[in-house]
């Protein structure tokens, strides 16, 4: 059974329309931070497991923690209960406290990146200072 054997185009409906057909369900929300919300060590950490792991580019921590690389020094994590508690485990508090902030606006996903904005200082996210 296909529920969606019309496509719809944006261009011919009402966005409240296409919206309340359903259309939420395939658009992703993703909190997109600098990666400088990352200290230097946990960045360095990530890059270099990256580069000796998988050649997709995904990078799984012996705790859990999945990341995946979009480019050097630029990531993505599922926000996941498991990705928060692997996060604690390895004792990355920053990276832990990002996904917590993007799990409570009901994010999907989580993305570092160095082109990314910094986070407004009244979340008290620490911007830490990379070589």
């Amino acid at each position: 059974m296909n529920n969606h054997s019309t496509p719809l185009a944006p261009e011919d409906h009402d966005p409240s329309v296409v919206l309340s057909s359903g259309l939420h369900r395939y658009i992703a929300k993703t909190l997109r931070v600098s990666a400088r919300h990352l200290p230097w060590e946990i960045a360095q950490q990530i890059h270099a497991e990256h580069q000796t792991g998988d050649p997709c580019g995904a990078f799984q921590s012996a705790g859990g923690l999945l990341i995946l690389e979009l480019d050097d020094y630029s990531w993505r994590a599922d926000v996941t209960a498991d990705n928060i508690a692997a996060a604690q485990a390895l004792g990355w508090h920053a990276l832990r406290r990002l996904l917590r902030l993007a799990q409570t606006y009901q994010c999907e996903a989580l993305e570092l990146a160095g082109n990314n904005l910094v986070l407004p200082a009244v979340l008290e996210c620490e911007v830490f200072p990379w070589p």
